[in-house]
Formats: structure tokens, sequence, C-alpha cells
């Protein structure tokens, strides 16, 4: 199977666990997210649960959050049925983000729509990619 390279797209990383740092949307760039603003977004991320309280849990610097939206392609050697076959494709979107939780905000469905299509296209377009190189 073809390896391709993670695309990082939009990325909160390490210590940056909500995007964007200010105020206004990422996608169009013209208006506002943060309370008291309406907005959509993306929240993603992993509980550590209190062993003696398992109603309690929380963010903890033990885990690191992720996001990938990715394509696996059928391995053709071993029978495997799939359109792109042998091929491979990570749109990396959030990364080892400390304390396993994020947030992506955007200021409407629409522009989280639009971003989420973006992370396809590219993925489409790594397909794409892999495919001429065989």
């Amino acid at each position: 199977m073809q390896k391709i390279k993670y695309i990082k797209v939009l990325l909160v990383e390490g210590e940056q666990s909500n995007f964007p740092d200010k105020a206004i949307c990422p996608w169009c760039k013209e208006n506002k997210v943060f309370e008291p603003h309406s907005f959509a977004g993306i929240m993603g991320g992993a509980l550590l649960t209190d062993e003696n309280d398992k109603e309690s849990s929380g963010s903890s610097d033990r885990m690191s959050g992720f996001l990938d939206v990715f394509w696996h392609g059928a391995h053709k050697d071993e029978g495997g049925l799939g359109i792109h076959p042998d091929t491979e494709g990570h749109i990396m979107v959030a990364n080892d983000v400390v304390g396993g939780q994020y947030s992506i905000y955007f200021c409407s469905p629409t522009c989280l729509r639009a971003f989420l299509n973006s992370c396809v296209d590219k993925l489409e377009q790594q397909i794409e990619q892999s495919k001429d190189k065989e």
C-alpha cells in the first residue's frame, strides 16, 4: 500500500486545545465566534475516569487528543474489495493535544460544513495522487 504523508489542515496541537485564538471564524474570516456570539464547532477528546469515583472524570495530561480524517483502500493482494485499492490518505486536524480534549469553532453550520468538505476534498486529492504513483 502506498504510504501518504499526513496533511495538516486546521490544527490544534500540544498545549493549544482551542482554535481559533481570536473570536473570528477561521473559515469565512468575517463573523464572530465564542460567547456571547452564536457558533458551531467540532469538539473531541477523551475523559479520564477516576477509579474511585466512576461519575467523576475530566481531561488529564496523561492523554493526548487527535482527529484524523482518513482513507484506507482495500488490499488487492489479499482479496480485499472496494474502490481505490492499495491507497491511503490522512488529513490531520488535531494532533497530540495535551489533556486529550479540544474544540474548533466556526460562526455557522455553513462554515463548519465548508471546512469538513474541504478536508474530504483534500483526502480525495491524496487518493488520486496515490493512484497516480502506482
